[in-house]
């Protein structure tokens, strides 16, 4: 299976409606898309299907060591591999993708935020960053 094959895969298995309206990208928006699409969920599966916080976590320092890689030109994960050639194509920083991976392990740290500064960082990190890659995917 290709890179872009499982990062296919893992946005139909999400049941998200978002893998059906990237269909009408064009190809390399799409598969870049996906691409973005797919850490996402790889890095929030990681949070939401881990009961132990410390492996969890660990889990999460393996992806920032991984982004690291790929920002480095070795990376080892199909996610990765189909993102990396997309990082300088749509001016992707790695700093953004390294912020959702903060945003998601403040969920192991806090799922309720009592506050409105705190509730805005955290959604800073899971969506607004998000928001950034994917605009600049799209040309906007």
């Amino acid at each position: 299976m290709s890179p872009d094959d499982y990062c296919q895969q893992k946005a139909v298995q999400s049941g998200s409606s978002f893998y059906y309206s990237f269909l009408f990208l064009p190809t390399e928006r799409r598969r870049a898309i996906t691409a973005l699409y797919a850490f996402c969920r790889e890095v929030d599966d990681t949070v939401d299907e881990c009961t132990d916080v410390m492996i969890a976590r660990n889990k999460l320092m393996w992806w920032r060591k991984e982004v690291q890689a790929m920002l480095n030109g070795n990376p080892s994960h199909p996610v990765t591999q189909a993102l990396q050639p997309h990082m300088a194509q749509y001016s992707l920083e790695g700093k953004h993708l390294q912020a959702i991976i903060d945003g998601m392990e403040m969920d192991l740290d806090q799922t309720r935020y009592l506050d409105f500064k705190g509730l805005q960082r955290y959604c800073w990190h899971v969506a607004g960053v998000v928001g950034i890659l994917s605009a600049s995917i799209f040309g906007v």
